[in-house]
């Protein structure tokens, strides 16, 4: 299993957004992130990039 640290505009460190990520919604601008244990985050923005493999996840807020 691949879990994903989300990053808004950048991954840095103090631009964690949320961790151990296993699915991401899109409905339009609104991103949905639901964690390993099945708790959501969402957040209004686009997706920038996704690296699955690596394990990071980026997208730019509203």
């Amino acid at each position: 299993m691949c879990l994903s640290t989300v990053y808004q505009n950048k991954p840095d460190e103090e631009n964690i957004y949320c961790k151990y990520v296993a699915k991401i919604e899109i409905n339009g601008d609104t991103l949905t992130f639901t964690d390993v244990m099945g708790d959501t985050v969402t957040a209004q923005g686009r997706l920038l990039s996704a690296d699955l493999t690596g394990g990071c996840v980026i997208f730019q807020g509203a």
